[in-house]
Order: structure tokens, then C-alpha cells, then sequence
């Protein structure tokens, strides 16, 4: 006879595990700064046009977020330093640098799906 229950649940580990290295979790940090710089593109250009000189201000704190951002992702991603040198003088390029930390988060998604995080509109979470 068969001993096993035919309505019992199946034991299969269905869950899909979580790399725990650091360079993810770099990855993961540097996406929310990059995804925040975006935004404060955005917010720049809106600020710039409502109340004149304080949009540059937004937009310097961006510029400088976006830097900050793109070097750590190039840094958690592996990329050579020759190519973290490109990108921070592409960053320096006002449309070019926007269009550099597009193309950055979406390696980053990329990267951090990969490795089994959820990513939102604000960043992964595990």
C-alpha cells in the first residue's frame, strides 16, 4: 500500500533565495541615490521655472547626486576605472548625464532582479 497522503502540500522550496554579497547591496544603494537624482531633475526644471535662481540650486544638489550615485553603481557593478572616468565627464553634459542615469538604472534593475530583490518606483527591497 501507499503510505503517502495524496492531499498533503507539496515540500518544495519555492522561494527564490537572496544573494547576500556586498556589491549588491551597493548596487541597491547607489540605484535609490541615482532614481533620486532623476527626480531631482525633474524637480530642477520645475523649480527653475517657478522661482527663477533657487531651480539652480536643486539642480547643482541633482548634478551632484547623480555623480555620487553613478560612481558607486560603477563600482558595485565592476566596471573598470577607465570607464567610471567616461561617465562621470558624460555626467557633466546636462541632457547626456540624464540620459547616463537612465541607462545606469536600468542595469542596476537588471543586476538587483537577478539576484532575487523586488524593485520599485523608489529602489529594490528584499
Amino acid at each position: 500500500m501507499n503510505t503517502s497522503n495524496p492531499y498533503e502540500a507539496p515540500k518544495a522550496d519555492v522561494a527564490m533565495p537572496v544573494a547576500d554579497e556586498p556589491q549588491t547591496e551597493l548596487v541597491a544603494s547607489a540605484q535609490k541615490l541615482i532614481i533620486y537624482a532623476i527626480l531631482a531633475y525633474f524637480a530642477a526644471a520645475v523649480v527653475r521655472m517657478l522661482l527663477g535662481p533657487v531651480g539652480l540650486l536643486v539642480g547643482v544638489t541633482a548634478v551632484l547626486m547623480g555623480l555620487v550615485g553613478a560612481y558607486r553603481l560603477c563600482t558595485g557593478l565592476g566596471y573598470p576605472m577607465a570607464v567610471r572616468v567616461l561617465l562621470m565627464v558624460l555626467m557633466c553634459v546636462p541632457l547626456v548625464s540624464l540620459i547616463v542615469l537612465l541607462v545606469l538604472n536600468g542595469k542596476a534593475t537588471r543586476r538587483l532582479r537577478d539576484a532575487g530583490y523586488r524593485v520599485g518606483l523608489l529602489g529594490a527591497s528584499r
